[in-house]
């Protein structure tokens, strides 16, 4: 495994600065309406080349900017841009506008059904659809005549039927296709699977370096809190049971740094055994992540559960987190998989 380099960490630290300076929490907080996308944030992020895939350039430099937008809980279309974008390039077409993807079921896992397409128009429903109320476009698979390819769908075109989502800060949609007009992307048989599975395993990537930046800042903040907070005379951290605790998350913490990195690494080398290095790191950052979510809500006491203190909106992306791009049991299931093949 390779450290970053410098580079890379000065990159990252330029969007952390910035989003220091935005505290995009805050401004979520005063936002009007159940979508709290803050478009003025996203804007300058990519006016300044920070969020553009070709001026990131590399897997690593990309987890570190998730690692930086997970740490401050930005409400931002991050991953699903990153990915959507990744998808159309690789299956020869061209990303006009912020785009999505619309390949998810709704466990999680890419295997959403293709939708029908009739006479240059697609019928069918995308069950789980990230972002889908603020992009311009939707990525879907669809079942041409010459096999499966990929749609270009605009949102425009669609119904789009927000879902129930524990995080305010990632909404999930129902997107309905009733004969929306599509344009299809070029590739077809190897050359789309290579797409679509390169695509998963950089949503993989990039879903665990956010979940890193979600247990950092709750780490920092607890360790931080459990030093204020005096109980019986002194700090609750000089208590040999905060302190084991804190212990803990921390280790859990560097943990999911070591495994994100490994993954970034495959990635970008292209190793034949990424999609089990992938597989691998989901299945205990959703776990690690949890477990010092839950460390922190403990630590902090009655007031990590109210809504002013920012730790409700952590715990509950760590919580949907886990979940969002397939459970545990899922990863699990494809390391014995291919350990067995």
């Amino acid at each position: 495994m390779k450290l970053a380099s410098t580079e890379q960490t000065d990159f990252a630290e330029t969007v952390s600065a910035l989003l220091r300076k935005r505290d995009p929490l805050e401004r979520m907080r005063h936002a009007p309406g159940p979508r709290r996308f803050d478009a003025g944030l996203w804007s300058e992020l990519v006016a300044n080349g920070l969020l553009d895939p070709a001026e990131v350039g590399d897997v690593v430099t990309a987890c570190l900017v998730a690692e930086a937008l997970g740490r401050a809980a930005a409400p931002l279309p991050f991953l699903s841009a990153s990915v959507a974008g990744a998808l159309i390039v690789s299956a020869g077409g061209e990303v006009t506008g912020l785009a999505t993807y619309g390949l998810l079921a709704e466990d999680g896992t890419w295997s959403a059904p293709a939708l029908k397409i009739r006479d240059g128009l697609v019928h069918g429903a995308l069950p789980f659809v990230p972002d889908a109320d603020i992009a311009d476009v939707v990525v879907a698979a669809v079942q041409a005549p010459e096999g499966r390819r990929l749609a270009l769908v605009r949102r425009s075109d669609t119904t789009v039927e927000p879902l129930e989502n524990l995080d305010a800060t990632q909404p999930l949609a129902r997107v309905v296709c009733g004969g929306s007009p599509a344009t299809l992307l070029p590739a077809g048989g190897d050359a789309l699977a290579s797409a679509i599975e390169e695509a998963r395993l950089l949503a993989l990537a990039l879903h665990s370096a956010t979940l890193l930046g979600l247990a950092t800042w709750l780490l920092d903040t607890t360790v931080e809190y459990t030093g204020q907070r005096v109980q019986f005379g002194m700090p609750i951290a000089g208590r040999q049971a905060v302190k084991h605790r804190c212990a803990n998350m921390l280790i859990q913490v560097e943990s999911i740094r070591s495994m994100v990195l490994e993954l970034a690494d495959a990635l970008e080398a292209g190793t034949d055994d990424r999609a089990l290095v992938a597989a691998t790191t989901m299945a205990w950052t959703t776990e690690a992540a949890e477990e010092v979510a839950g460390g922190a809500f403990q630590l902090h006491g009655g007031i990590g559960f109210t809504w002013e203190h920012d730790l409700h909106h952590y715990f509950k992306r760590c919580t949907v987190g886990a979940l969002l791009l397939g459970t545990s049991s899922h990863h699990r299931a494809q390391i014995a998989a291919a350990l067995t093949a």
